[in-house]
């Protein structure tokens, strides 16, 4: 482009000076104009050199942002199928290590799990196997399973989901979840619990993850083979050969295969049937399998066609300012304007960028959000467990206390006159007492575990990890979820005194939302309230906080004329001034200090409320007093 610009400027000034000298070395430099060529040079190549490594910077972050979506997809239903296998592990686990199974007294398992089948309402059949391999199920076979994964790795101390097979019994395609069953002692093997699940589950999974039109997704085992695909003539099992995907024709799916089996996680470019798709995938904790989810090229990218448009209309305009600015060179005043212009779109380009990476930190803090329900709602499973277990057997306990203390009220009756050395024992011991309080104690202990299931409960609720498409749900429920998640800032410390609930719930009907993004939606207002009572506290004097304590209302109410749920949610804490409030929903605007937030909270809350679910949000504080926040919500979506 510089010699182009070169060439001309010669020509020019060759033609304008040949008619008064005839000699070429007698040409004299026009030392401005030459300046102004420089400058246009310079301008332009750092103007292309900016615009080209923005481009590519933003298109990269948008890229993979659009990239970690389909991957997030993939581990959500690695997810689904994880939590399933790993119910199932605990109760066979659970099973297992129960008197009756560790007897071994087929007489005593056989009718024990043919209830517990019709209890779990999962399983197809349970067995047991001794450590030679003999099997003896619930449907009566009697079979040699030397030779299954799960009895080699079960025999060895281990809890497995195996690869899926045909069932010898049942002739389905069933997983067979298997335990070891402990000696007396508990220390060696003395047996393996199996049962058979089905793998609908995990085909049902597995077919629901989609990402625009073309996407499908499969599952592999360790082999390479696949046990759920929307082919079905590509699943195989041990008693049905199928082909190893790491046996392909296509490398690259031999490459993508070889990395799933050794339990990676990635998305990767790869031409796949003539076509080419992101792969994304990612391995299952509770068993040696994978998940992949193909993309069309197209359907990850297609977002990029708006930028790739800006580009090029940038480009346009870039290429028609240098045009102009050559034809225009002895004129100053239009160079300076074309640089000003270049200078505008520069400006243009970097509130562009200022914008993509407010919309990164929403997105950063949308993921950190969903990873926390996920793991809020991985400790309530992984508490619910035990717990239920707990819960379950004190039932059974406290009736064989009972049963115990009748027994040796009968004893005393039939048998008034003990000998010595059980009288001495009967006053050590204070049976008396004993029989009193230990019903007492084992109610406390069920009123103990109760209370627990209702936290997980709630924690579970709250998570919602399983609703992430729009239903008719309680709006107090997500309420009542989240103050229970918050208890620890309502209740006084010695630091800080007790913020009070106010609860006015109208008669609401069940409405349709997206329920976890509304319990995000409420999280952060009465986050924000509890923050700006805290700050009341420092600042009030002690009468005042005693003649008006703080105190949270939370009052719902249905608009019948637009068919709106209202909420409202006060607090009688420091307020807001002016500037404050019409600042509140933008991005990255806070008025806390370094460290204890950045400005997303709010500006989620409003886009949960009015973008995605048609609503409406505002805020009406007075400084130094009160604060109100109005949520209304359509009872029926209206998206």
């Amino acid at each position: 482009m510089i010699l182009k610009l070169c060439k001309s400027w010669l020509k020019i000034n060759l033609k304008k000076y040949i008619k008064n000298e005839k000699n070429y070395f007698s040409l004299k430099w026009r030392s401005r104009n030459l300046l102004l060529l420089s400058l246009v040079a310079i301008l332009s190549i750092s103007i292309s050199v900016t615009a080209i490594t923005s481009y590519n910077f933003v298109k990269g972050l948008l890229l993979d942002s659009l990239k970690q979506q389909a991957l997030l997809k993939t581990q959500k239903g690695e997810e689904d199928i994880d939590n399933w296998l790993a119910i199932r592990k605990t109760e066979i686990k659970t099973l297992a290590n129960s008197i009756v199974v560790r007897s071994l007294d087929w007489s005593l398992m056989e009718p024990y799990l043919q209830s517990e089948l019709k209890r779990l309402q999962t399983f197809l059949l349970m067995a047991s196997v001794k450590p030679d391999g003999t099997l003896r199920n619930t449907q009566g076979d009697v079979l040699d399973v030397r030779d299954r994964e799960f009895f080699q790795r079960s025999i060895t101390g281990e809890t497995v989901a195996a690869d899926p097979i045909i069932g010898r019994t049942t002739n389905q395609l069933q997983i067979q979840i298997s335990s070891p069953i402990p000696d007396k002692t508990g220390t060696k093997t003395a047996g393996v619990l199996m049962g058979g699940i089905p793998i609908n589950r995990v085909i049902e999974v597995v077919n629901n993850l989609h990402q625009g039109k073309g996407s499908y997704a499969f599952a592999l085992n360790s082999q390479g083979v696949p046990i759920a695909h929307p082919d079905t003539r590509l699943i195989g099992t041990p008693e049905k050969a199928a082909k190893s995907f790491l046996n392909s024709a296509n490398p690259r799916l031999v490459e993508i295969t070889q990395r799933m089996v050794s339990r990676r996680t990635n998305i990767e470019l790869a031409q796949l049937d003539g076509k080419w798709n992101y792969v994304a995938y990612t391995p299952l904790r509770e068993a040696n399998w994978s998940i992949a989810l193909i993309v069309p090229q197209e359907n990850i990218e297609s977002p990029l066609q708006a930028l790739n448009i800006l580009a090029t209309v940038l480009g346009g305009l870039l290429i028609v300012g240098l045009i102009s600015a050559w034809r225009q060179l002895q004129l100053y005043e239009e160079i300076r304007q074309r640089a000003l212009i270049s200078s505008q779109q520069a400006q243009q380009l970097s509130n562009t960028l200022r914008e993509l990476q407010n919309t990164q930190a929403q997105l950063i803090h949308t993921e950190k959000m969903s990873g926390l329900g996920q793991l809020v709602a991985g400790v309530a499973h992984e508490i619910n467990n035990p717990v239920n277990f707990i819960h379950a057997n004190l039932n059974h306990a406290s009736e064989y206390t009972k049963g115990i203390l009748d027994l040796l009220k009968l004893y005393e009756q039939t048998y008034p006159n003990p000998t010595p050395e059980i009288s001495e024992l009967t006053q050590d011991l204070d049976i008396e007492f004993l029989a009193e309080d230990l019903p007492k104690l084992m109610t406390s202990m069920q009123v103990g575990t109760r209370r627990i299931r209702q936290i997980v409960l709630s924690l579970r609720n709250f998570s919602r990890l399983d609703e992430a498409d729009m239903k008719m749900v309680d709006i107090h429920e997500g309420l009542d979820n989240t103050l229970m998640i918050l208890n620890h800032r309502l209740t006084a410390t010695p630091e800080r005194s007790e913020i009070e609930i106010i609860r006015k719930y109208g008669d609401l009907p069940q409405i349709e939302c997206y329920a976890g993004q509304l319990n995000q939606v409420f999280m952060n207002v009465l986050v924000n309230a509890i923050d700006a009572l805290e700050a009341a506290s420092e600042e009030r004097k002690l009468q005042t906080v005693k003649t008006n304590p703080n105190h949270i209302r939370i009052q719902t109410q249905l608009d019948k004329l637009t068919q709106d749920a209202i909420v409202q949610i006060y607090d009688n804490g420091i307020g807001m001034c002016d500037e404050v409030k019409r600042r509140v929903f933008d991005h990255m605007f806070t008025t806390k200090p370094v460290g204890k937030g950045i400005g997303l909270g709010m500006a989620i809350a409003y886009e949960i409320v009015v973008e995605k679910h048609a609503g409406s949000i505002q805020v009406n504080s007075t400084l130094g007093r009160e604060t109100e926040f109005t949520i209304r919500i359509p009872l029926i979506s209206k998206k």
